[in-house]
């Protein structure tokens, strides 16, 4: 009698752990294999003459797949940028850099050593997965390169008067970027930055295109206006002439020679006008760029201060165009193309964007809690239903709104009877102000009350209007200080209103 048996399949034995085997079809490594295990060797002869069979490869490949060796050659780098950061660029041969010299030795010593064996270990350029082919190997070499050819010239009399060959000493500054290509964390956002210069190109072009469009603008406006002779006292260039008397120092008077210059950054051409302009951007100097158009006149004349002080409002729109909206969109566009690389990378996950993004809504939302008294027919039920209502609300934000409007009615030299209307109306808005905190002290009760921050926030600022009437009303000369309203009105509550700041 036959014994029916199932036939069933063996499935493949699994690869020896402590061998380093090559990978069989060539194909690149996937990501779980470099975390998990070695990395297979190359399949493919190194320089024609080492095959995957080599000792002396298969040393080398040893060596570079190590557990310590990438965390030793981090070290290394670390130690070559503070070594670098700490040489004299003012006296070349000082005691100071002679010793880090030869500790630049070493540590280009330990680069050459790790180029070499990466280079035995893959391979040069002609296969796949070569040294080569990573352009951050391409980096490592022209550093490494750079090093040794300046250090072949360095103190030979062929190459003292080589100084584009010694120049390359210089590409030491790009050894800490051997880190972004170690560390996972920097090289996503290295290539994040990377990936969002590809759509830099087209923000690029409309940034220029509105550069372009406010130099022609400025061209119309200033040109020919920011002359001015070095006596203030004469506009035109014919009286700009002579000498004149200037008092200096300990009473002394020196005569100079009255001469008629332009300003550094003008608008003569479209070309100025474009530096100027990025000049403006860049934040430093403006103010001085400000004043000269505010005080233009007329072409190949001198300024006159505050002549045309609506030349200000090219600059508030240039700033709100370039400084504020594109800087922002720059820095939207790096965002999101961050996002996009994130989506791509949790695409092999089952889970879809939105319900992710459900999963963490749901792990960090937190309830919102608000107190309401128990017993509905108590007077605090009622109370707290009146300061939680719509309509308090509104009201309160229309006297913040008011009150706001008597803060921008100060200036300067008012008469007395415009000051004491305006402090009246502060003392009736403080009233309210002080009227809503006690209504929602007795509606919420002490300790709910003072839990919310907002709550806080405006009890404070309650207290610092007291403190104002107290300090400038009822006893204006006997006080060392003097406390005001801030005159900027925070919205970011509902009850929120200007800060008292103590002047």
């Amino acid at each position: 009698m036959k014994n029916n048996k199932l036939a069933t399949a063996e499935p493949p034995a699994p690869p020896p752990v402590g061998n380093h085997t090559a990978c069989p079809t060539g194909a690149p490594l996937r990501d779980d294999q470099e975390e998990n295990g070695p990395k297979p060797m190359v399949p493919y002869s190194s320089m024609f003459i080492l095959s995957t069979t080599n000792p002396f490869r298969r040393l080398c490949h040893y060596i570079v797949n190590l557990r310590y060796f990438e965390m030793c050659i981090l070290m290394v780098i670390a130690m070559s940028s503070i070594a670098l950061a700490a040489e004299d660029p003012v006296q070349p041969n000082a005691p100071r850099n002679n010793v880090l010299r030869y500790f630049d030795y070493v540590f280009t010593g330990v680069f050459t050593f790790e180029m070499v064996i990466k280079m035995v270990d893959l391979g040069l350029v002609l296969h796949q997965g070569a040294y080569f082919r990573d352009l951050w190997n391409i980096l490592d070499f022209i550093v490494v390169s750079g090093a040794l050819v300046a250090f072949a010239f360095t103190g030979s009399s062929k190459g003292k008067d080589i100084n584009t060959i010694k120049s390359l000493r210089v590409l030491r500054v790009l050894r800490p970027l051997k880190t972004i290509k170690r560390l996972p964390k920097l090289k996503a956002v290295f290539d994040c930055v990377v990936n969002s210069l590809k759509n830099v190109l087209n923000i690029l072009i409309v940034y220029m295109l509105f550069m372009f469009i406010f130099a022609v603008v400025a061209v119309q406006l200033f040109k020919g206006k920011f002359f001015y002779c070095t006596d203030e006292s004469k506009e035109f260039e014919k009286d700009c002439r002579g000498e004149y008397l200037v008092y200096e120092k300990d009473n002394e008077v020196k005569a100079q020679k009255r001469e008629w210059k332009k300003y550094e950054f003008h608008y003569d051409n479209v070309l100025w006008a474009l530096l100027t302009l990025f000049t403006v951007s860049t934040g430093e100097g403006w103010p001085q760029v400000l004043k000269h158009s505010v005080d233009a006149t007329y072409e190949n004349q001198g300024p006159s201060p505050g002549y045309r002080m609506e030349m200000s409002i090219f600059y508030v729109v240039y700033f709100v165009v370039f400084p504020f909206f594109f800087v922002n969109i720059f820095v939207a566009l790096i965002i999101i193309t961050f996002q996009e690389q994130g989506d791509k990378m949790m695409e092999e996950y089952s889970l879809e964007k939105n319900e992710r993004a459900c999963i963490d809504f749901a792990i960090s939302a937190k309830p919102l809690t608000r107190h309401m008294p128990q017993n509905r027919q108590s007077f605090q039920y009622r109370m707290w239903q009146f300061v939680v209502s719509p309509p308090f609300e509104y009201t309160i934000m229309a006297m913040i709104a008011l009150n706001t409007i008597v803060l921008m009615m100060k200036f300067y030299d008012a008469s007395d009877a415009y000051e004491n209307v305006l402090k009246m109306f502060n003392n009736v808005f403080t009233s309210l102000f002080s009227l809503e905190c006690l209504l929602k002290i007795m509606a919420f009760g002490v300790l709910n009350y003072f839990r919310d921050a907002w709550n806080i926030f405006d009890f404070v600022t309650v207290l610092g209007s007291i403190t104002d009437i107290l300090v400038t009303d009822v006893y204006p000369k006997h006080s060392p200080i003097t406390v005001q309203w801030y005159p900027v009105p925070c919205w970011c509550g509902p009850s929120a209103r200007p800060l008292p700041w103590l002047g």
